[in-house]
């Protein structure tokens, strides 16, 4: 047994750290060392877990799990991002005169990192969660109640969060969700060359413009070692990007060992990261709130909305069954909620962050001149695709932007009459 599939059948059971351990009369900090990976699960400990849960037995073939996130708050108050955000004691946190992305001071608390610059309101705080950060964040949450990431989320979006009366704009930047092919005994492993030879052969139909690949050898410590295959989708700066790559080659490089001695050790075969920036992050947290799926579902959604992947079978293109294998397997992110819409604050976050700012450059240009020459120029202005996904960011849903399939007949119809739109550009 592994420590995913001790998390998975605690979640399942809907039962909190303490009460596992009470079950398994074990220690809390050794059984949450169990599940974290810190410490092995033994036979013995395995017979035990299966005796009081009374389960049966089956490992998990994908794990999911946030893997990084960035959070930017328009604050200079440190402490209270800690306390009523984190809900960590400051003192817990050390400080340094020195911070990246242009920000010149550091909190850390382990991997969890809060970066902020004394003499820029305007840059804010910017909270900084490496893969290790998640984990250490989520070691928080465990002790706070069994608090999720759910429960994360939701305090964002509270008006009064900092309980000054004071509405603090919170901007999601980035989230990444990893899910880990693991080692199954008796089950294959999906294999990335045979996606990148579909991509090359025109099996593969995807949403993205750019795709890209490296691999290869690289001379360390005196021999040639494997760097394993990565596939890449997108690009680096799009707000969504996949990064699939052979985990095991990258667990080898890091730790100095044998292909097959890191896979003994960590169960795992390939990774498959989802990078959503910007307004593709915002949409992702807001879709899952809004829509009381769990994460995992919508991480398949977001996939399967990317990248459709077929083989040949009988002269047919078929979906291949190999790959969806993989995406239908996934474990680990059962964090569900009753769905519920953030009321406005979509709307109202997108102007203030990704709109506002052009609106008023203009009006001030317009005041300067006493004129209203450019207001009347925008009256006669042809939206172009990119402007038409903006108006799409305040008006329609959060799913059909994520998940770049929006077709909302009123607010077309609207646009045509409003502003005489043509053809070619509705949408």
């Amino acid at each position: 047994m592994r420590s995913v599939d001790l998390k998975r059948f605690r979640k399942e059971l809907k039962l909190k750290q303490v009460e596992m351990s009470k079950l398994l009369s074990v220690d809390k900090g050794f059984y949450s060392k169990l599940e974290s990976g810190k410490r092995s699960i033994t036979m013995e400990m395995e017979k035990k877990i299966i005796s009081v849960l009374h389960i049966e037995v089956a490992k998990a073939k994908v794990e999911a799990k946030i893997d990084f996130l960035r959070v930017r708050f328009k604050t200079l108050d440190v402490q209270t991002v800690i306390e009523k955000i984190l809900h960590m004691d400051m003192n817990w946190f050390t400080h340094e005169n020195r911070g990246f992305y242009h920000y010149t001071e550091t909190f850390y608390y382990g991997s969890i990192r809060i970066f902020r610059n004394p003499e820029d309101s305007n840059m804010g705080i910017m909270l900084d969660l490496s893969g290790e950060g998640c984990r250490q964040l989520e070691q928080i949450f465990e002790e706070d109640n069994d608090r999720s990431w759910t429960e994360f989320f939701w305090s964002l979006y509270e008006d009064d969060l900092f309980g000054q009366g004071i509405v603090v704009d919170t901007k999601i930047t980035r989230i990444d969700i990893a899910l880990d092919e693991l080692i199954v005994e008796g089950e294959e492993n999906f294999d990335l060359y045979s996606l990148k030879e579909k991509m090359e052969q025109g099996l593969v139909d995807t949403t993205f413009k750019n795709f890209d690949f490296n691999g290869g050898c690289s001379y360390e410590g005196g021999k040639m070692v494997n760097k394993g295959l990565s596939l890449y989708f997108g690009s680096r700066q799009s707000p969504l990007y996949f990064n699939f790559y052979q985990k095991d080659y990258e667990l080898a490089r890091k730790e100095k060992m044998s292909v097959e001695d890191a896979r003994l050790k960590h169960e795992i075969k390939n990774r498959y990261e989802i990078r959503l920036a910007d307004e593709k992050a915002f949409l992702f947290v807001e879709y899952f709130l809004s829509s009381g799926e769990s994460l995992d579902w919508l991480v398949k959604e977001i996939i399967n909305a990317s990248l459709n992947v077929y083989e040949i079978e009988n002269g047919m293109k078929v979906f291949c069954q190999s790959w969806y294998n993989v995406i239908d397997k996934l474990e680990g992110l059962k964090l569900s909620v009753k769905g519920e819409k953030p009321s406005i604050e979509k709307t109202l976050r997108w102007l203030t962050n990704y709109l506002a700012p052009s609106l008023k450059m203009i009006k001030l240009i317009d005041n300067y001149m006493g004129t209203n020459e450019l207001m009347e120029r925008i009256d006669l202005a042809e939206l172009k695709e990119k402007h038409e996904e903006m108006i799409e960011m305040v008006c329609v849903d959060a799913k059909d932007l994520l998940l770049g399939n929006g077709n909302n007949s009123d607010l077309r119809e609207y646009m045509s009459q409003e502003f005489d739109l043509e053809e070619e550009y509705a949408f």
